[in-house]
């Protein structure tokens, strides 16, 4: 019985000895996983959560206003489309603008938050499922709230998503992200930051036209309040793939040749990371991505404004940030010239409700009316120099061996007829800042876009009536018949104001300078190679403003120049001017003769 017990004895104590063992083996691992081991068991429990919410279908929520319609994803909680209402997108198949415009798609739009910790921890919000929680509609304001809102993948807490938009006529939304008893935010050595990456969809008919348009802008802080906004504006190369550090960042714009998408902080960021990346074919432009840290604070919002919407001036006036100086109206005093002259001539005419073609015609016809001084007195000092060429031919004849004496002799001529030749290169100059202005203009009038005039599809567009098998180095692949109609206008004109003179300035035997008429008649076909992919409405006001050049030519010609009386005057000045200096030649001679006599 003694063994039997000892028996029964040793069976027990063997199995509380296992037990211990196996209890202390048990917490034993415990303790060296999460001592060694804790980034593994995070990553374990990351891997699970996503694989569960995989699981999941992905939901969309609708926010919109008048001019906005957005679609918010479940997954991610980011905006999946942004439709704008009143524009349409270019329709290769229909050959104009009838596609519904989305300036997102397919979230072609992401962004994400990112927490890293020292340790390997991490979450990445873009793999995280959110549901909505609240949707409220302010009877006052008319904005409408909704908060999406993701769990906590590794403890307590939530992470929301806050968007907010206007009722009215609004191109921006609200978004703020706000974290509730964020139990992540204790973890020591936490990084946060803010990861956007765009990819800019091709909305135009001239893919290579319009990326040329699009940029990333931006305005930095600065401590000196007299720099004005202009001044602070920035850009990155529409060209070429570039990356840069930017501090202070008061606002960022991807800049389209219409549109543009703005991220506007509640607070100034300290620092970001952008970089732009162009892509030569496909359905985007370019890919834009910026990274910024921030500093999520327990139960404070961290918010920003979201811009989806028109290049339009009046629309992004409003925002009182210079936002609306990445409009592209030039550089220097060309932009004051497009802003406050070309733009409010055209606004003020098209209050008239007319075709859009017809606006860019009075446009024409109004500006040409404001230089008619500056062309009159070119017309005129045209009409005194052909009238005056006989004399000049005499002079180049007289003095064909000695340049200096000719030039001198010329100079001389001109002053007895008081002209001054350079006074027309000066007009010339005045108008040259106008010509290439409305190459700026007409490409970023948003208003233009989409607009038809007879055979035309867009007047910020070309104009094309034949598309070639082949490409031409500078002209393109297509033909523009406005653009043919302004050289053939540039030609007739030029032909009708040079008339056939010879360069009569120049001496018949050397042959070292160059026939500057022969230059004249080449300007139509550079002109024609220049801007047949250009906007057709620049093709139409340069025609439009031949066609008045050739009227006012004849005009002045018949009825405000006469030429045998201009002669006549010359002829009056130079006998005035020859009696001038007899008298004098007279008066030193009867002087010197007087003198004689007393001696």
């Amino acid at each position: 019985m003694k063994d039997k017990n000892l028996d029964y004895s040793s069976i027990i104590g063997l199995i509380l000895i296992l037990s211990v063992l196996i209890i202390f083996t048990y917490f034993n691992n415990h303790t060296n996983t999460n001592k060694y081991n804790n980034s593994k068991k995070l990553d374990s429990n990351h891997q699970e959560f996503s694989i569960t919410d995989q699981r999941k279908k992905n939901h969309f929520f609708l926010l919109e206003n008048n001019v906005l319609k957005l679609k918010i994803s479940s997954l991610g909680g980011g905006i999946h489309d942004v439709l704008l209402k009143k524009y349409k997108a270019y329709d290769s198949l229909l050959s104009y603008h009838a596609k519904n415009l989305y300036l997102i798609k397919n979230s072609s739009f992401l962004y994400k938050l990112s927490f890293l910790n020292q340790k390997g921890f991490n979450i990445d919000t873009n793999t995280l499922y959110f549901q909505p929680i609240f949707l409220e509609k302010n009877q006052k304001s008319g904005i409408k709230t909704l908060t999406m809102r993701a769990k906590n993948p590794y403890g307590i807490g939530f992470l929301d998503y806050v968007y907010t938009i206007g009722e009215k006529n609004q191109y921006d939304i609200g978004f703020s992200i706000r974290t509730r008893n964020f139990s992540f935010l204790k973890k020591k050595g936490l990084v946060s930051y803010l990861n956007l990456e765009h990819k800019i969809l091709s909305l135009e008919k001239d893919r290579d036209w319009e990326n040329s348009y699009t940029q990333v802008c931006y305005s930095v802080s600065s401590n000196n309040e007299n720099i004005n906004h202009f001044d602070s504006v920035k850009y990155l190369s529409e060209k070429k793939t570039e990356d840069k550090n930017i501090y202070g960042v008061k606002w960022i714009s991807h800049k389209q040749q219409f549109f543009s998408f703005i991220l506007i902080p509640e607070k100034i960021l300290k620092s970001v990371f952008v970089q732009s990346e162009n892509f030569s074919s496909g359905f985007f432009l370019k890919k834009i991505q910026l990274k910024t840290f921030i500093d999520p604070v327990k139960n404070e919002d961290i918010s920003f404004r979201f811009y989806f919407g028109p290049l339009d001036l009046k629309v992004l006036k409003k925002y009182q940030n210079g936002v609306e100086n990445i409009i592209p109206f030039g550089w220097g005093f060309l932009k004051w010239i497009n802003k406050y002259f070309f733009l409010i001539v055209f606004q003020f005419l098209e209050k008239t409700n007319l075709n859009y073609g017809v606006i860019i015609i009075l446009m024409t016809i109004v500006v040409k009316l404001i230089l008619y001084p500056i062309t009159y007195k070119q017309y005129k000092l045209s009409a005194i120099m052909k009238s005056i060429r006989p004399e000049i031919e005499k002079l180049n004849h007289k003095y064909r061996k000695d340049v200096f004496k000719k030039q001198r002799a010329i100079m001389e001529l001109y002053h007895n007829v008081g002209i001054n030749p350079m006074s027309g290169c000066i007009s010339t100059l005045f108008q040259i800042p106008i010509f290439y202005s409305l190459f700026k203009f007409f490409p970023t009038i948003i208003n233009l876009r989409g607009k038809s005039f007879l055979w035309v599809e867009d007047l910020t567009s070309y104009d094309s009536i034949f598309k070639l098998p082949f490409f031409i180095p500078f002209y393109g692949n297509h033909v523009s018949l406005l653009t043919l109609l302004y050289s053939l206008a540039l030609l007739v004109y030029t032909k009708i104001s040079n008339n056939g003179k010879k360069n009569v300035s120049k001496n018949e035997n050397d042959s070292s300078i160059p026939d500057m008429n022969f230059v004249l008649y080449l300007m139509p076909i550079v002109m024609l190679l220049f801007i047949n992919s250009y906007a057709s409405a620049l093709s139409l006001y340069y025609f439009t403003s031949n066609i008045i050049n050739i009227g006012f030519f004849f005009f002045i010609k018949e009825f405000m120049l006469n030429e045998k009386k201009i002669l006549i005057k010359i002829q009056e000045k130079k006998e005035i001017k020859r009696n001038y200096w007899n008298n004098i030649i007279k008066r030193i001679t009867n002087k010197r003769d007087k003198n004689s006599t007393k001696e």
